[in-house]
């Protein structure tokens, strides 16, 4: 360290060392000092005379007591005396020797490089401890004793404190050099050293403001001293720091208002604004907080999202599993409150899905659809009371007074403060006001039992006393027609009996009395259904009877061929008759087979009577055209056949003189005749030899020589027989047996055309 020159009253004054040691400056021995000046002394005598007397007695007493002296005032070191204290040791024991030593002594003191030596060592020692108390530094003031009181020891303090980098540091500096007077000679720099500090107090200020501290950086600033330049940008900073405050915070709220709204990018939004408030903790800690917080709010969204898809599929077990999913949503959630407003809905949507079943009377589920309404709903007490209620009405359903007295009791139970009260009072009420009309119902039933027609009479007045406005209005007039039709049913029986027996004889003069006697069944009444459906029955039977023989001889003229006949019989079944949709259908049958005959016919007179190739073509076309649901169908196909092998056949003769016009003939014959895939074969072999495809030229052996091409050889003929060959007129017919009859010849066309004219040329 260098000496603090700011402190000159500091500087270290030349005392004794506190352990007791000698100074630096008396490191050297005494003896040595004495010796030293004996030296000097001798070294002047000698400068004059150059000659070397031994020294006086009393200069060696005076040298023993220098020696003694030093060796009193220094602690023998390493257990070794000094050799004064020899000598004067064996002066004292004898004086022949002392006086050897002595001689000895004076001898070396003599000796100039022993002087020389000295001289160097004594200033390298004088100048080492120079150094050193250069070098050594003041010592320090205890700041925490106040009992210094210099300038100096104020100021060094002061800055000891504001060395912090704290505000309570820096506060104490300012503090610790106020107590100094304003006429101290340090002022200057104690006035600089506050202005200093005051900036770094506001500069500190700032620094705890960026690390979201306002109220601290705003009470930091403040106790900057009024009489510093710092002081006069605080009240601005603070306006600063207010403003940049209040806008991140407004930007936060914002943000968390729009995440409880489900807006994700307008919360995303605001949170970006974050990052340009100027303000290090906003931009940051703030900053991630909230985006983590838009994260976590959008999974619970999606959470919230799954859960309405799932309740808009309307069923008990996604409800539940809806609610489940809302119940992750945590209380200290954005979007906690609208989870709860969902969990209400979705416990007020199980509810009426009990509801719905309570009022189709499904008394058992709706009681346990009610029970899943999940227990911290608010709406639990009103599911609670729904149960009982529906228990209630389940057992005043049995209209009777008993059961109607036990459903009081049972929604008596629920009192004022509970949700369902109103409707409880009400229920109470229609079914104190149905125990009269109830009472008229049992007798109605009681009288009722015996089945007599005149009792069930009498019951159905005593249930009609029933008030229509009552609840068990619609009970009474079930009853009521319930007795009614068995009245209808014990005075209508006898006639149905009646006429199934008569009916039970198949003729129709029995049929139509069955039918008269069951129209004795007025309409309306309760067997009136059961009567008009036997009396078509019986009606249809008679039509059967009257229009079975009319088709059925219709049948025989047709099979007969009189097509005509069996039509105009036929047309005698009218409309809305039994049989009448079975005749037109045999009618329309009968019409095509006329048609249908008509064509094959004419097809038969194209075909017969012609051997061109277009005439069978239309013959083909014709025949072709009759139904497949025609029983000429068969003959139609047959002719098809054979004048498609007639064209077949045409096609392969003329396959010897002339292939293009063989394969125009096989291509004639349709896609609808069963030689149509031999066609198509035969006209692929002839535009093969037509076209052939390109011969690969065969390697040679080596030996043998490629310059003229060999001739192919011919191929063998076929064993098939030939049909219809042609007949040249130089040339006798060749046996029909070894001539092919399915397939062209396979030899080449040149060669086939120079036999043909060889052939023709031959005079034999």
């Amino acid at each position: 360290m260098t000496k603090d020159r700011k402190f000159p009253e500091q500087w270290p004054k030349a005392q004794s060392s506190e352990s007791g040691q000698p100074d630096s400056s008396a490191k050297m021995p005494a003896s040595s000092l004495s010796r030293f000046q004996g030296s000097a002394a001798g070294a002047g005598s000698r400068q004059g005379s150059y000659l070397h007397l031994p020294p006086s007695t009393s200069e060696v007493s005076s040298g023993r007591e220098a020696i003694d002296r030093a060796g009193s005032g220094k602690q023998k070191r390493w257990g070794q005396s000094t050799r004064a204290e020899q000598v004067s040791s064996q002066g004292d024991r004898d004086p022949a020797s002392f006086d050897r030593s002595l001689h000895g002594w004076l001898k070396w003191l003599t000796n100039w490089q022993i002087w020389a030596l000295l001289t160097f060592l004594l200033t390298a020692g004088l100048g080492g401890t120079a150094l050193l108390m250069l070098l050594r530094l003041p010592a320090m003031p205890n700041c925490g004793d106040s009992a210094w009181t210099s300038g100096s020891e104020h100021l060094y303090c002061a800055q000891q404190s504001a060395s912090e980098q704290t505000v309570d540091g820096l506060l104490r500096a300012i503090a610790e050099v106020h107590q100094l007077p304003e006429d101290h000679p340090l002022r200057p720099e104690i006035n600089r050293q506050i202005e200093k500090w005051a900036g770094q107090l506001l500069d500190l200020a700032e620094k705890i403001f960026n690390e979201g501290k306002l109220t601290e950086a705003i009470a930091s600033a403040r106790q900057i001293p009024s009489n510093t330049t710092a002081a006069g940008l605080v009240e601005e900073r603070i306006t600063r720091w207010q403003s940049i405050w209040n806008e991140a915070e407004k930007l936060y709220k914002n943000a968390e208002s729009e995440l409880e709204k489900e807006n994700w990018n307008q919360a995303l939004g605001y949170m970006r604004q974050l990052l340009s408030v100027e303000n290090t903790y906003w931009e940051t800690v703030r900053y991630d907080s909230l985006n983590e917080l838009i994260r976590v709010t959008q999974r619970e969204g999606q959470t919230l999202d799954k859960a309405r898809s799932l309740a808009e599929q309307g069923e008990l077990k996604n409800i539940q599993e809806a609610i489940a999913l809302v119940d992750k949503i945590e209380p200290q959630s954005k979007l906690y409150k609208k989870s709860r407003s969902l969990a209400t809905d979705l416990a007020k949507q199980i509810l009426a899905l009990a509801r719905k079943n309570g009022e189709d009377q499904k008394w058992e589920d709706a009681i346990y659809i009610a029970r899943q309404v999940p227990n911290n709903s608010s709406v639990k007490k009103e599911a609670e009371d729904f149960i009982e209620l529906t228990r209630a009405r389940s057992i005043a359903t049995r209209v009777t007074v008993r059961s109607l007295e036990d459903a009081i009791a049972k929604a008596q139970v629920i009192g004022p403060d509970r949700p369902l009260y109103l409707e409880a009072k009400r229920l109470i009420s229609q079914w104190q006001d149905s125990i009269k009309d109830v009472a008229y119902l049992e007798q109605a039933r009681n009288l009722a039992t015996s089945g007599n027609v005149n009792n069930l009479r009498s019951a159905i007045a005593q249930a009609q006393l029933v008030s229509r406005s009552n609840l068990v209005w619609d009970r009474a007039q079930e009853e009521i027609n319930t007795w009614q039709s068995q009245i209808e049913e014990t005075e209508d029986g006898p006639y149905l009996r009646q006429a199934e027996q008569l009916a039970s004889y198949g003729d129709r003069a029995s049929l139509q009395a069955a039918i008269d006697t069951a129209r004795n069944v007025g309409s309306g009444r309760a067997l009136s259904d059961e009567a008009q459906e036997k009396i078509q029955g019986w009606n249809q039977q008679i039509q059967r009877l009257e229009d079975q023989p009319i088709l059925d001889r219709a049948w025989n003229l047709a099979q007969w061929g009189n097509l005509n006949g069996a039509i105009a019989t036929a047309q005698a079944i009218r409309p809305g008759r039994l049989l009448y949709n079975e005749a037109q259908s045999a009618i329309q049958t009968w019409q095509q087979e006329g048609s249908d005959r008509q064509l094959l016919d004419r097809a038969y007179q194209l075909g017969d009577s012609s051997q061109s190739p277009e005439r069978l073509m239309q013959a083909m076309d014709l025949a072709n055209q009759v139904s497949s649901k025609s029983n000429l169908r068969f003959s139609a196909d047959a002719a098809i056949q054979d004048w498609s092998q007639r064209i077949l056949a045409l096609a392969q003769q003329r396959s010897l003189e002339n292939l293009p016009q063989a394969i125009e003939l096989a291509r004639m014959i349709p896609f609808y005749s069963n030689l149509y895939n031999q066609a198509r074969q035969e006209v692929e072999a002839w535009e093969t030899i037509l076209n052939p495809p390109p011969v690969r030229a065969q390697e040679t052996s080596p030996g043998v020589s490629n310059s003229s091409p060999s001739t192919p050889p011919l191929p063998q003929e076929t064993s098939t027989d030939w049909t219809n060959p042609a007949v040249s007129p130089s040339v006798s017919a060749p046996n029909p047996t070894e001539m092919p009859t399915t397939s062209a010849p396979t030899m080449p066309i040149e060669a086939r055309e120079g036999m043909g004219r060889d052939s023709q040329s031959d005079p034999n």
